[in-house]
C-alpha cells in the first residue's frame, strides 16, 4: 500500500493531486491550511445569503457553477487530513438548495472522480475540458430561461488558468454573483517579468494593459491596490454596477478597490483575496458581515 508522504518537495503531480490516493480510493488534491480559510468564506457566504437565493431555489432556478472544481476533494498536507472542495461544500446546502451544479476541470481524472463523488446526481453536470473555452456554450444555454440565479466558484490554480473575458461571458447572465480568488502570490513572483512584455498572462486576466502604466513608480505596498482597482473598473465594464462593487473596508486595508478577505500562508503572508462581485447590492451587505469575521471566530476591524 502506497503511503503519503507530504515532506516531500514534489507530493503533487501535475495535476495538483497527491500521488497517493484519498480514502474513498479516488484522487485527492494537495493543500496548504489556507484552503480551509478560503472555504470558510466560501461556506460562510452561501449560508448567509441562503434567503436571498430560497425565492430561486424554490423554482428550481438556483444554479451554482464551479469553473475549477478539480476531483471534489483536498488532502491538508502538514495534517494529512481530507476535506470536501468548494463546489461539493455547494452540492451540501440543505437550506435553498442549488438546483442546477455545472463543474469544469481540465484533468480527465478529476472529472472522473468527481462524478462519482456527486453520485451521478442529475443535476450535477460534470464536464471536462477548459473552462475559458467553454463558458460561452454554457451561458447559452442558461439564458434559455430568464429567471435564474447564478452563483460562480471561481478559484484558479494561478492568473495563467482564468482569462478575463470567461467573466465577460458569465456577466451576460443577469443575476450573477462570483467568488473570485485573485492570486497575489503568482502575479507577485512574475509581475518584474511581465511589465516588460506585452500580451501577458497578467494582461489575460486583467483583460487590459493598462496597469503598466498605473504602477509606474508606485510604492510596492500599493501596487495590489492599484491592480484590483483595474479589476473592478473591468468588472464595471461587463456590466457589474458600483453598488455591486462596493467598497466595504477602509483604513489600512490595501485592497480597498474592492471588498476583499485576504487568505495568507503559515507565514502570514497574502497568497490571495477572495472578491465578491455581484449584480446586485445586497450580495455586497451579506458579504461585508461575512469578511468581518474570520475563519477563527475571531473580528476583525477595518
Amino acid at each position: 500500500m502506497s503511503v503519503r508522504d507530504c515532506s516531500k518537495k514534489n507530493c503533487k503531480n501535475e495535476e495538483g493531486n497527491c500521488p497517493v490516493m484519498g480514502e474513498d480510493g479516488l484522487p485527492v488534491q494537495c493543500v496548504g491550511t489556507w484552503a480551509e480559510d478560503k472555504y470558510f468564506f466560501l461556506e460562510a457566504y452561501l449560508n448567509a445569503s441562503c434567503e436571498a437565493r430560497r425565492k430561486f431555489a424554490d423554482k428550481n432556478n438556483a444554479v451554482f457553477i464551479d469553473l475549477f472544481a478539480g476531483s471534489g476533494k483536498c488532502i491538508i498536507r502538514s495534517e494529512k487530513k481530507e476535506i470536501l472542495s468548494g463546489g461539493m461544500r455547494a452540492l451540501q446546502r440543505d437550506k435553498a438548495p442549488f438546483n442546477e451544479l455545472f463543474f469544469f476541470d481540465l484533468s480527465k481524472a478529476n472529472t472522473e472522480a468527481l462524478l462519482k463523488r456527486v453520485n451521478n446526481k442529475d443535476n450535477c453536470h460534470v464536464i471536462c475540458g477548459d473552462s475559458n473555452a467553454l463558458v460561452s456554450n454554457l451561458v447559452s444555454s442558461l439564458l434559455q430561461k430568464y429567471y435564474r440565479y447564478h452563483f460562480a466558484f471561481i478559484d484558479p490554480f494561478g492568473p495563467d488558468n482564468l482569462k478575463f473575458n470567461t467573466l465577460k461571458e458569465l456577466a451576460r447572465l443577469d443575476r450573477m454573483d462570483m467568488l473570485i480568488h485573485f492570486p497575489i502570490g503568482a502575479i507577485k513572483r512574475n509581475l518584474p517579468n511581465w511589465k516588460k512584455k506585452t500580451n501577458t498572462i497578467l494582461d489575460d486576466f486583467l483583460g487590459t494593459g493598462i496597469w503598466r502604466s498605473k504602477i509606474e513608480g508606485v510604492f510596492s505596498n500599493q501596487i495590489f491596490k492599484i491592480l484590483i482597482d483595474v479589476f473592478k473598473e473591468q468588472l464595471k465594464t461587463v456590466g457589474y454596477p458600483e453598488e455591486g462593487l462596493k467598497i466595504v473596508s477602509s483604513g489600512k486595508d490595501i485592497y480597498a478597490g474592492l471588498p476583499t478577505v485576504s487568505v495568507k500562508n503559515t507565514k502570514d503572508v497574502d497568497l490571495y483575496v477572495l472578491i465578491l462581485a455581484s449584480k446586485h447590492p445586497l450580495a455586497q451587505k451579506i458579504w461585508s458581515s461575512i469578511i468581518k469575521m474570520s475563519p477563527n471566530g475571531q473580528k476583525t476591524f477595518f
